[in-house]
């Protein structure tokens, strides 16, 4: 349903010109799941916002950046040629994609109330009068968990529990019927319990409505429990990529290695954490070679340092940039 080549956003700055989401490709199958994994600066929330055609006015997309997504009425659409100010943009952004912003307090506005809101993209998407948009929105809100929707309706945000709120944030992402659903990290300032909730009732949805989602987190354990397929990305590249069971149970990447290793587990309560060794790089200080190779236990001096890798399969239905899995000079090669 979604289709995504090449995909190149840079940004004129008083610096220059920055570019940190490269040459990113991947695809949504209906009704699955596709994560996207890796630290803050990673390139995650860029590249999803430029699915939506939400990038400020200094951003610009690559001459060979292409986005295709197929529309519920059949026709498809070429997003990357949607200029960002056209009418076409409303019936895409919540009538065709949702998304799920990461901080609901932030996305809901202080002075209207819950209702308010959804009822306002109801009406906007399903073109219904104010009686049945209302309907609509309670039915919502209880679909989602939430207890005496018909009350509920009528808080402002505030009023809500944060667990509360991000609930009510995935009702106004699904209220117009969405065919895709964009969820930016929505369970990363909840507590455990309430993020499990949050998951189960996001795999129900999905299962229920057939969406396809594309999650955005920093925890490979979150995907393990909701995605279909992952890819981590660094430094606005994807460096993997592959079903999540696999990935998990066989990463080929270093920093996907890492990643994992500091995930902690009840089993090795005294042992110590393993973080990624360093820093992610700015984007305005982008290291040659492999962009990773700066924080790499396993980099090759001469070959990392200096060639970008290029993607390989080094088994069927997986793919990873790493030098570690090509030939390199010297005919040294791993796999």
């Amino acid at each position: 349903m979604l289709n995504v080549e090449n995909l190149s956003i840079s940004f004129r700055t008083d610096e220059g010109l920055i570019t940190p989401v490269q040459g990113v490709s991947f695809k949504v199958e209906p009704g699955k799941t596709l994560g996207l994994v890796g630290e803050s600066g990673s390139g995650k929330s860029i590249t999803t916002k430029a699915l939506m055609r939400l990038l400020p006015g200094n951003a610009s997309l690559s001459g060979e950046t292409r986005i295709t997504y197929s529309a519920k009425d059949g026709n498809e659409v070429e997003i990357h040629k949607i200029k960002p100010n056209a009418r076409s943009l409303r019936q895409l952004r919540g009538g065709e994609i949702g998304m799920i912003f990461q901080e609901p307090m932030a996305s809901f506005s202080p002075v209207y109330t819950i209702g308010n809101q959804m009822m306002e993209t109801i009406r906007l998407h399903r073109g219904c009068g104010k009686r049945e948009a209302r309907e609509l929105a309670v039915e919502m809100l209880e679909k989602v968990g939430i207890s005496n929707p018909s009350e509920r309706i009528d808080q402002y945000p505030h009023e809500m529990s944060g667990g509360m709120r991000q609930r009510a944030m995935i009702a106004l992402a699904l209220s117009a019927g969405p065919a895709l659903l964009i969820a930016d990290e929505p369970t990363t300032a909840l507590d455990v319990t309430i993020q499990a909730q949050v998951l189960d009732l996001m795999r129900d949805l999905q299962r229920d409505l057939g969406m396809g989602m594309i999650f955005i987190t920093h925890d490979l354990g979150v995907i393990a429990q909701i995605a279909d397929e992952v890819a981590v990305m660094y430094l606005g590249t994807i460096v993997e990529r592959g079903a999540t069971r696999d990935v998990i149970r066989s990463p080929k990447h270093p920093y996907t290695q890492g990643l994992l290793k500091a995930i902690p587990s009840l089993d090795t309560l005294h042992d110590r954490l393993s973080p990624v060794p360093g820093d992610i790089p700015s984007p305005t200080e982008r290291p040659t070679g492999c962009p990773f190779h700066t924080r790499c236990p396993d980099f090759i001096s001469g070959i990392c340092d200096i060639n970008t890798p290029f993607e390989v399969s080094p088994v069927a239905g997986r793919s990873v940039r790493c030098w570690l899995h090509s030939d390199v000079q010297g005919g040294r090669s791993a796999a």
